[in-house]
């Protein structure tokens, strides 16, 4: 490339300043020849305008700028700025230094004059990238307007600045490495950020060459702006460290032909599968499937790949080592500059344990933690899609209800450990007794249902749960004691007693309470007769409550006579309920509503407050030592508060507790004996008497029958049914000697005939009460009874 002579004059000068070397420029702003200017020293050629420039060495003056005049051939003096810079940044080549002079004609000079004369100046100014010159002392001669854009320098300070300036302190010693190599080798390549006087980066790539401008040797070079080549090439990087550490496995395929062929794969991947990229590239990852699994997404997948859509799909991979694991996959494709599609990248993420774990919570949440049996939630669903199968398909299927009759006595008497001993074993017989598709649940502490699919016959049902009650009641051993748990099951058929899940169930559940009222034990059929029990029972309920606000009930007392003296001494207060619509109700019919829905407790404070108002008023009528009785229920005798709330009750009305006597059965004692003895002791302290009913019915013994407070027994009018001769009045004598030897009242009731008066009286029986005497009368007429002293003929 041939250049025309720089306006830049550049002398290269040794350590005594003589000129061995300079460029045309020199020739031209000068006027001098060549054979002028070699051999004259620098003093020669320039004047400085310090006073003492000339006596400085040329060492004294490096990267120093000075003004002064460059001496002309014919005398006149150019105005000159001038720098001093050593020839080489080789440190093996000292003592030769370049000696820069710009002109100084007022305005500096600018890129456009120092290029303007040049024949290729146009082309340089349109280049795409950077030009410049640089001599050995790493100074510029020439540039273009884009390197002072990139700089963001004018042409008057380019010149003065030593090129390694131009960069990032760090980069200095590659920078001056690269330029001695163009200059030692003819050329040289290298990467690296110009940094702007404002801090402005941009990233060239730079081309050097070495030549000469006239006897001064240089570099001239062009650098290309990659900013945007570096700031995708960093992109890449990190988006393929992304690629490379992620936790998620990740697989690049070649797509060509129809054909997918492993590229790369992630340490990711190799860690879940346990393939190595050596191993598999070049493979079609549907290699890893699982044959005969999830066909359907397999599908899903080769159809997204056909079309070159994105899809995404859960399903079951193998790994090398063989173990089935679940796996989230997410393909995409990718499409180059021409819409076509030349790879996929799938993303791989392990759900196995993810999966097992939803499972775990889908089983918790639908199955019950103690026998594993489905419950509630899961019943109600297998019961939905039984009922419509059995509907569609004209089948007959079957709803069980199981409750077990005396799991609370277990319970008390054996311990909760015992009693979940028993629940699972149950548990364990039901699935046993019925087949895979039938389900068996757990809905309470110790109910159980089972939903009996597709069965021939009614009487089929009828056996197979006959068999199951049987199973459910064998002896069950617990901790080496022997547990008999017996169950009450109630059955209703579908769609024969209703083709929906709440009717089905409705039907069971009264079905069950019709077994338990039958006396436990049994399994008992839904019949539309039965449905009529249960409404009434329902309506029941739904009144008892209206009943005790509205003053419907009433009490009546049967009279209590002294066997001595004949005389009525006593009487046990009855509840009786008239009914604004059905008339008179049995307490056999409401007393178990009342105790099974918590009734029993305000209607308990009722015949409380009823018993005692009834003790005033026999007081008030002079009559002191009368005592009225009144039954307490389990639930009122396990009240924490109910000695407390006793008392405040008598002494609200001011009763002796002595006139007042409370009853309970003896079952009622055994249900939990412990809580009966204390509950007892509490009632004993405040003075009442303590009785204990339907005594000889129970399971107590005498060590526990000594450890209950009580003041009285009474003898069950089952015991009084037979003739004199018979077991029934064996156990009657025996009762009246125990209570007699345990220092007890006994009284007899539901005495009927001459008969059984006349044998109590021969045995030595304190009390008795029954029609023989008296029915239940009204509160006026035991009055009446009372004050008349109305005795029992001798």
């Amino acid at each position: 490339m041939n250049l025309s002579p720089l306006p830049l004059a550049v002398f290269v000068v040794d350590a005594e300043g003589t000129i061995t070397s300079w460029n045309k420029a020199c020739e031209k702003l000068a006027g001098y020849t060549a054979a002028d200017i070699r051999h004259q020293t620098l003093a020669r050629i320039v004047a400085f305008d310090d006073p003492d420039g000339a006596a400085l060495p040329v060492a004294a003056r490096t990267d120093i700028e000075s003004s002064g005049s460059l001496i002309c051939a014919d005398g006149k003096r150019l105005p000159v700025r001038i720098t001093v810079a050593p020839q080489s940044y080789d440190l093996d080549l000292p003592g030769s230094f370049s000696v820069i002079m710009i002109h100084r004609n007022g305005h500096g000079p600018s890129r456009y004059s120092l290029i303007q004369d040049l024949p290729v100046a146009d082309i340089i100014e349109g280049l795409p990238c950077v030009f410049y010159v640089i001599d050995q002392s790493g100074h510029l001669l020439l540039w273009n307007h884009q390197l002072e854009e990139a700089l963001e320098m004018s042409s008057e300070e380019l010149p003065t600045t030593n090129v390694k300036y131009f960069f990032d302190e760090k980069e200095r010693p590659a920078i001056v490495e690269k330029i001695l190599t163009a200059f030692d080798r003819g050329g040289s390549a290298h990467e690296a950020e110009l940094v702007g006087k404002h801090g402005k980066r941009t990233a060239f790539l730079f081309h050097c060459v070495a030549t000469s401008l006239g006897s001064l040797p240089c570099v001239f070079g062009t650098g290309l702006d990659i900013t945007a080549r570096k700031q995708s090439e960093q992109g890449m990087r990190v988006r393929e460290r992304a690629i490379y550490s992620s936790v998620n496995a990740i697989v690049i395929t070649c797509y060509t032909d129809g054909r997918n062929q492993i590229e790369y794969v992630n340490p990711a991947f190799e860690q879940m599968t346990g393939y190595t990229l050596a191993e598999i590239k070049g493979r079609d990852p549907r290699f890893m499937r699982v044959e005969g699994c999830d066909v359907h997404e397999h599908q899903r997948i080769h159809d997204a790949l056909e079309r070159q859509t994105s899809v995404r799909s859960v399903l079951r991979n193998q790994r090398k080592n063989g173990e089935i694991f679940w796996n989230d996959l997410r393909i995409d494709p990718v499409i180059n500059v021409d819409g076509e599609v030349t790879h996929f990248v799938a993303v791989m993420n392990d759900i196995t344990e993810a999966r097992h774990y939803e499972r775990r919570l889908h089983h918790l949440a639908h199955h019950d933690p103690l026998t594993g049996l489905a419950n509630r939630t899961l019943l109600q669903d297998e019961l939905k899609r039984a009922i419509e199968f059995a509907v569609g398909n004209e089948l007959l299927g079957a709803l069980a209800f199981l409750d077990l009759d005396n799991f609370k006595y277990i319970n008390d008497n054996f311990g909760h450990e015992a009693g979940d001993v028993v629940l699972r074993e149950i548990a364990s017989r039901l699935r046993a007794s019925v087949r895979e598709d039938d389900t068996v649940a757990r809905v309470g502490g110790d109910e159980f249902v089972l939903v009996i699919r597709d069965q021939p016959s009614t009487q089929h049902v009828a056996d197979l749960v006959e068999r199951i009650r049987r199973s459910v009641g064998a002896p069950i051993t617990v901790a080496g004691k022997e547990i008999l748990p017996g169950t009450s099951i109630g059955v209703s058929l579908f769609p024969l007693d209703g083709d929906n899940v709440d009717r089905v169930m409705r039907a069971a559940d009264a079905a069950m309470y019709h077994a338990k009222s039958l006396g436990k034990n049994n399994c008992q059929f839904y019949s539309t007769e039965l449905n009529q029990v249960v409404h009434r029972h329902l309506l029941l309920e739904a009144s008892l409550s209206r009943a005790i606000r509205n003053d419907e009930l009433t009490l009546d007392y049967q009279p209590k006579v002294d066997l001595r003296t004949g005389k009525v001494i006593g009487a046990e207060a009855l509840v009786r309920w008239r009914h604004p619509e059905h008339g008179l109700v049995s307490p056999e019919e409401f007393i178990p509503v009342a105790e099974e829905t918590g009734l029993i407790v305000p209607l308990g404070e009722w015949v409380l407050a009823q018993a005692c108002g009834t003790l005033k008023t026999l007081r008030a009528l002079g009559i002191g030592d009368f005592v009225i009785s009144i039954n307490l229920s389990a639930r009122q005798l396990r009240q924490r508060q109910f000695a407390r709330h006793l008392a405040e009750v008598l002494e609200g009305h001011g009763v002796d507790p002595r006139m007042l006597e409370l009853e309970v059965t003896e079952s009622q004692l055994m249900d939990r004996p412990l809580e009966a003895t204390q509950a007892l002791a509490e009632l004993k302290a405040l003075g009442v008497r303590l009785s204990i009913d339907d005594f000889g019915t129970g399971y107590s013994s005498l060590s526990q029958l000594q450890k209950f407070p009580v003041d009285v027994i009474k003898i069950d009018r089952s015991f009084l049914d037979g003739g004199p001769d018979d077991s029934h009045a064996v156990i009657t004598r025996a009762i009246i000697a125990l209570g007699h030897s345990l220092k007890l009242e006994v009284i007899a009731e539901g005495v009927e005939t001459q008969e059984q008066l006349a044998f109590l009286r021969q045995h030595d029986c304190d009390q008795m009460q029954g029609y023989y005497f008296s029915p239940a009368l009204p509160q006026d007429k035991l009055q009446a009874m009372v004050c008349s002293d109305a005795r029992l003929p001798g």
